[in-house]
């Protein structure tokens, strides 16, 4: 059987019998959710929580799941870089137009006040 993306971490490739057990916990926490309200769709919140709360705490002591935490990290932090890099080109440019566009009126104001009929 090969490795299923995690339910809720969907970068994160789980091992066969990881996936059976999320399975059963997804439906069963959706079937609760039905319950309750009957219009229910979608993820179960309790289901989100219990991940990041109890599953991905003991999963990162496991090798399998430990390395592909620490790649997922790094591309993190390579997008974290991309996007500020991005940022400060974008914001550069318009901090570049606000300042040549109060350049301008401080001259227009002069021009204004000196020149007064």
């Amino acid at each position: 059987m090969l490795a299923r993306l995690h339910p809720v971490l969907g970068w994160l490739h789980c091992q066969p019998q990881d996936s059976r057990r999320l399975l059963d916990r997804q439906l069963t926490l959706r079937d609760k959710a039905l319950e309750a309200d009957p219009s229910f769709s979608g993820m179960p919140a309790s289901f989100v929580e219990e991940t990041w709360v109890n599953w991905l705490p003991k999963a990162v002591a496991q090798p399998f799941y430990r390395d592909q935490l620490t790649a997922h990290v790094a591309e993190l932090e390579r997008q974290i870089t991309n996007l500020s890099r991005e940022i400060e080109l974008q914001s550069g440019g318009l901090l570049d137009q606000r300042d040549a566009a109060v350049d301008l009126r401080q001259r227009l104001r002069h021009l204004l006040t000196t020149r007064e009929p």
